[in-house]
């Protein structure tokens, strides 16, 4: 399990999780990385490559909201992950999950992304009521861009479920039992995603919201991973290498990292057509190149600059390929 992550020196206080991951009835966990609210950052020049165009999927008519961030404080990290456990259920007809990493068909092409799609937000509240019903937007927004991603690749899409609880005492899944000590997390066995509020906003701003769309981009990374056949190949190569050891841990962090690049090509999609303002989207790449595996933290999630890295490259491209973690040296995600 990751010792808790206080990062050290100057880093900001990191919220602790024990996760777990289940491989033929073992489990095991990762949790989201660590924050520093001092670290050096780049100036950035906003760059955006348009998505490819799947079909004439039309914008939502109604007006959207943008969002600009609150006064920035010093941020502590806001803490994911991703928790897995195997089910025995029939598959339906169709396109199929593929066990594969690097020649996954999510990554085929070199022009596939996201559709660039205007979507209409509730107003945000820190309340249960409001935050479910801004997920749930902000769910069925991804669903458009990647249902459609998937279907080009011939790979299965249903939309994940979503779960809004006031704490994470409330938030029990298959994956998790009555432990209430994670923040965020993705199940793979009911395919839903958990934001309780005490935990994903504990430590940060209550109305940066571009935040919170980051964190719930990130978990419907997880989401899609799952889909594509990604996740259940990378967590049995993970388990057979021993989930602790140097090979097992690079399998985490691939996942992760793509996770990341995923999570950024929404932010950087959704800033195209402005439903995000440049200014918020740029925070959120600052923001994770404070995050990241910091000296004394388990290597499971990347480096500060990789786990950064990845985020931005999702979000200055908007193409899967780019994402693929499983192609690039184990000196790019270390």
């Amino acid at each position: 399990m990751p010792p808790p992550r206080s990062g050290g020196g100057g880093l900001a206080a990191a919220f602790t999780i024990v996760g777990v991951f289940i491989v033929v009835g073992l489990l095991v966990a990762t949790g989201f990385a660590a924050s520093s609210s001092d670290s050096s950052t780049t100036a950035y020049t906003p760059t955006y490559t348009p998505s490819y165009t799947y079909s004439s999927s039309s914008s939502s008519a109604s007006p959207t909201t943008t969002y600009s961030a609150s006064p920035t404080t010093t941020r502590s990290s806001y803490t994911t992950t991703r928790r897995t456990t195997t089910s025995t259920s029939t598959t339906p007809a169709g396109p199929k999950p593929v066990a594969a990493l690097a020649t996954n068909p999510l990554f085929a092409h070199s022009d596939t992304g996201l559709n660039n799609i205007n979507c209409a937000y509730p107003a945000w509240a820190p309340t249960v009521s409001a935050a479910r019903a801004f997920f749930e937007a902000q769910s069925a927004c991804l669903g458009q861009m990647w249902s459609a991603m998937l279907g080009y690749e011939n790979l299965p899409f249903s939309p994940p479920g979503l779960s809004v609880t006031a704490t994470a005492a409330e938030a029990t899944s298959p994956c998790t039992g009555g432990s209430s000590n994670f923040a965020a997390f993705y199940c793979s066995m009911n395919k839903t995603i958990y934001m309780p509020l005490d935990s994903f906003m504990r430590n940060e701003d209550p109305y940066d919201t571009v935040i919170f769309m980051a964190v719930f981009a990130h978990e419907y990374g997880h989401h899609v991973e799952n889909l594509s056949g990604i996740m259940k190949q990378s967590h049995q190569e993970e388990y057979d290498a021993g989930p602790t050891s140097p090979l097992g841990l690079e399998h985490s962090r691939r996942l992760e990292l793509a996770a990341q690049c995923f999570g950024g090509m929404f932010i950087g999609s959704s800033t195209f057509v402005g439903t995000i303002t440049a200014d918020d989207a740029l925070e959120t790449v600052r923001d994770n190149y404070r995050r990241g595996d910091h000296p004394g933290d388990m290597r499971d999630h990347g480096s500060p600059q990789h786990y950064g890295g990845w985020y931005e490259t999702g979000y200055r491209n908007n193409r899967t390929q780019k994402c693929n973690t499983w192609a690039a040296s184990s000196a790019d995600v270390s």
